[in-house]
C-alpha cells in the first residue's frame, strides 16, 4: 500500500505557496506595528495551550535540556507558550523571513530572549543531523500538503523531521487537514512508531462525533 492510497487530500491552493505567506506575514508586521496584535494563532488559543501542555508533560523530554524545533514557526507564538512552561531550549524555522522577523518582534515583547528564530528551507535546509529532542509540526504539514508538488515535498517533509531529529526523539505533530488515521498511515513506518496524542475537546454534529484538530505523537526508532 503507498502512503496516499487511503488519504483523502485537499485541492492545492495559495495556502501552500511561500508567496502567500510572505504577504500574509508582511500585513500582520504592520499590524503588529501599529497595535500589538501578535495576527493569527493557528488552530486557535485553545489548541496551542493544550498541545503545548501536552508537550510539557511527555517524560522523554526535560525542559532544561531538550532541544527543540519548530518546523514553520510563524509567528512564533508556540514556542512562546512552550517559554511561559519553562522550556529553555527552543528553535524556530520559517522559510519566510517575514514571519521570522514577526517572531523576533513578539518574543522581545512577551520579555523573552532564548528563542532562536532562523529562516530555513526543507528544500534546501542548512540544519544538520540528528539535532533536536523534539520536533513540532502545528500546520505545516498541512500546509506543504496544499502545495502543487504536494507528493514530493510530502514526502521530503518527512525525511527532513527524520534527518534532524535525535534517535528516540519525539516528533509532535498538529493537523486540521488529516485525520488520526491517516496520519498514522502516513508516518508510521521503519522511522516512526506512534506513541499517543493529544485529547481535545469533541463536538457533536448530525449524529457525529469529531474534534477540529488532531495531535499525534511519535517516536523515532
Amino acid at each position: 500500500m503507498s502512503d496516499s492510497e487511503d488519504v483523502v487530500e485537499v485541492e492545492s491552493c495559495v495556502l501552500g505557496t511561500k508567496e502567500h505567506w510572505d504577504s500574509a506575514y508582511d500585513r500582520e508586521l504592520d499590524s503588529f506595528d501599529e497595535t500589538g496584535d501578535v495576527g493569527e494563532i493557528w488552530f486557535g488559543k485553545s489548541c496551542l495551550k493544550t498541545m503545548c501542555k501536552g508537550v510539557s508533560q511527555l517524560p522523554e523530554l526535560n525542559k532544561e535540556t531538550s532541544k527543540i524545533i519548530d518546523l514553520g514557526c510563524g509567528n512564533g507564538m508556540t514556542l512562546i507558550e512552550l517559554s511561559k512552561l519553562g522550556f529553555k531550549k527552543l528553535d524556530g524555522s520559517d522559510y519566510s523571513a517575514k514571519g521570522i522577523e514577526l517572531a523576533k518582534r513578539i518574543m522581545e515583547q512577551e520579555g523573552f530572549n532564548h528563542i532562536n528564530y532562523f529562516v530555513d528551507d526543507i528544500t534546501d535546509s542548512k540544519i544538520e543531523q540528528y539535532v533536536y529532542d523534539a520536533v513540532l509540526d502545528k500546520g505545516t504539514f498541512d500546509a506543504i500538503a496544499l502545495s502543487e508538488d504536494r507528493d514530493r515535498m510530502k514526502q521530503l517533509y518527512k525525511q527532513h523531521v527524520e534527518h534532524i531529529l535525535k534517535p528516540d526523539g519525539i516528533f509532535v505533530i498538529t493537523s486540521c487537514n488529516y485525520t488520526e488515521n491517516e496520519l498514522k498511515l502516513y508516518y508510521t513506518s521503519p522511522q516512526f512508531e506512534f506513541i499517543k496524542n493529544i485529547q481535545y475537546p469533541v463536538f457533536s454534529f448530525g449524529g457525529s462525533k469529531g474534534t477540529t484538530q488532531t495531535t499525534l505523537i511519535f517516536k523515532k526508532k
